[in-house]
C-alpha cells in the first residue's frame, strides 16, 4: 500500500516522537551510561564555523551529537545546453552521449554507485538531467550498450526526487548564452516576445536568490538530522542492558567515540552545489581550488564533493539533563549543526576520464 504525503508526514512524526520519549527512558536509566558517553564531548574546530551565523558556535566548547550525515554531492553528466554555453538553470537539456558514457564510468566505481559504499538515503534533483544521471550512476537503468545487462540485475536503491536539489533559477538568463549579463538577456528575451506573435505577452522565468536557494537545502538537511535521529536513537533502544547487541557494541574499540555516519547520495546542479559548499564550509577551501573562466568554484560533471554535518549544542546552553523539550532542541528539526569539507569536486572515479572532463559552470 502506498500512503500519500500527510499520511507519510505523520508517520514520520510519531517515530520522530516515539524515539525521543524512548531516548528519555534510556537516558534515565543508570544502566545506560554508555550510551551517554555516546554523546561525544570535544572542541569544534574553528574552521567548522559556518559564515551562516545562525550556525556559528557561541563557544569553542560544545557537545557533538553521537551522529552525523555524510552528504556526497554530485553534479549531473554534461548537457547539450553545456556544450552549447548556454544557461540552464531550471530549464533543462538532455544528456549528452558523452555525458551517458561518463555517467556510466561513475556507475562502474563501488564507492560511487552504492554498491561498495552503502548509502542511507539517495536523492536528486526532479530535473531531468539530474535524474537520468542519478539513475545511471546508481544502477536503476538498463545499458543498452552492455550485453552483460539484465533487468534483474538493476539495483533496487529507493531513489527520492526532491525539487528542494533542482538548479538555482536564473531569471531573464535561462537558456541563453552564458556570456550576456542578466539585461541583456532580458532585452533579447523582450525582442523574442514580441517578434513571436502566438504570445500575447513575456513569460519571464523566475530569478531565484541565493538566500532563496540556501533556504531550501537548509530544509532538505534538517529533514534529513530529523530522521536519522529517528533511526539513531529507536537502534539504541534495541542495546537493552545485557543484551547481546549492547555487548558487541562495548567491544567495539571506538564505539563510544566515532560517530555513526549516515551516507546520504545528492545528485544536483553546480550553482547549488557551489551555494552549499560557499554557505556550509568556505572557510575551509583551499586557496588554490579551481576556478571557471569567470573565477567561481568550478563544479565538474559528475564531480563528488562530500561535505559532514553534525548537529552539537554549546556547553552553555544549559546543560540541565535529558527531558523531551530539551533533547528535542538539541537535536531536532532546525538544530544548530557544523559542517567539514571532506572531499572537493573529486573526479578520480572518472579514471582516465576525468582529465577530459570540461569545466562547464
Amino acid at each position: 500500500m502506498v500512503a500519500d504525503g500527510t499520511s507519510m508526514k505523520t508517520i514520520r512524526q510519531l517515530i520522530f516522537i516515539t524515539s525521543i520519549y524512548l531516548f528519555n527512558i534510556v537516558m534515565a536509566s543508570d544502566d545506560t551510561s554508555t550510551q551517554v558517553e555516546a554523546e561525544i564531548v570535544e572542541t569544534v574546530p574553528s574552521s567548522s564555523a559556518q559564515p551562516n551565523q545562525k550556525f556559528i558556535p557561541s563557544t569553542t566548547e560544545a557537545t557533538l551529537s553521537p551522529f552525523l550525515l555524510r552528504l556526497h554531492l554530485i553534479r549531473h553528466g554534461e548537457t547539450e545546453a553545456n556544450v552549447q554555453n548556454l544557461v540552464l538553470g531550471q530549464g533543462d537539456s538532455p544528456l549528452t552521449e558523452r555525458g551517458l558514457a561518463v555517467a556510466r564510468i561513475a556507475a562502474a566505481d563501488n564507492n560511487i554507485n552504492g554498491k561498495g559504499l552503502k548509502y542511507w538515503r539517495t536523492y536528486c534533483s526532479d530535473l531531468y538531467r539530474a535524474h537520468r544521471t542519478a539513475r545511471i550512476v546508481l544502477g536503476l537503468e538498463m545499458d543498452r550498450h552492455d550485453d552483460r545487462c539484465e533487468e534483474d540485475n538493476l539495483s533496487e536503491v529507493d531513489l527520492i526526487v526532491d525539487a528542494r536539489l533542482r538548479e538555482l533559477a536564473k531569471g531573464a538568463r535561462e537558456g541563453f548564452d552564458k556570456s550576456l549579463t542578466y539585461d541583456e538577456a532580458t532585452a533579447a528575451r523582450l525582442d523574442r516576445a514580441q517578434n513571436d506573435q502566438s504570445k500575447s505577452e513575456m513569460q519571464m522565468p523566475i530569478l531565484e536568490s541565493i538566500d532563496d536557494a540556501w533556504d531550501r537545502v537548509q530544509s532538505w538537511i534538517d529533514s534529513l538530522i530529523e530522521e536519522a535521529i529517528a533511526d539513531y536513537y529507536s537502534s539504541q533502544i534495541l542495546r537493552e542492558p545485557g543484551s547481546a547487541e549492547e555487548c558487541n557494541s562495548k567491544k567495539s574499540p571506538n564505539s563510544s567515540n566515532t560517530p555513526k555516519i549516515y551516507d546520504v547520495f545528492a545528485l544536483s546542479h553546480s550553482a547549488l552545489i557551489r551555494t552549499m559548499i560557499h554557505q556550509m564550509v568556505e572557510s575551509q577551501l583551499p586557496p588554490d581550488y579551481l576556478r571557471t573562466n569567470e573565477g567561481s568554484l568550478r563544479i565538474p560533471n559528475l564531480s563528488r564533493t562530500i561535505i559532514d554535518v553534525q548537529p552539537y549544542r554549546n556547553n552553555n546552553d544549559g546543560g540541565g539533563g535529558h527531558n523531551r523539550n530539551n533533547d528535542e532542541k538539541i537535536w531536532g528539526i532546525k538544530s544548530k549543526w557544523t559542517a567539514s569539507l571532506v572531499e572537493l569536486t573529486d573526479v578520480s572515479h572518472l579514471g582516465e576520464n576525468a582529465s577530459h572532463v570540461p569545466p562547464y559552470l
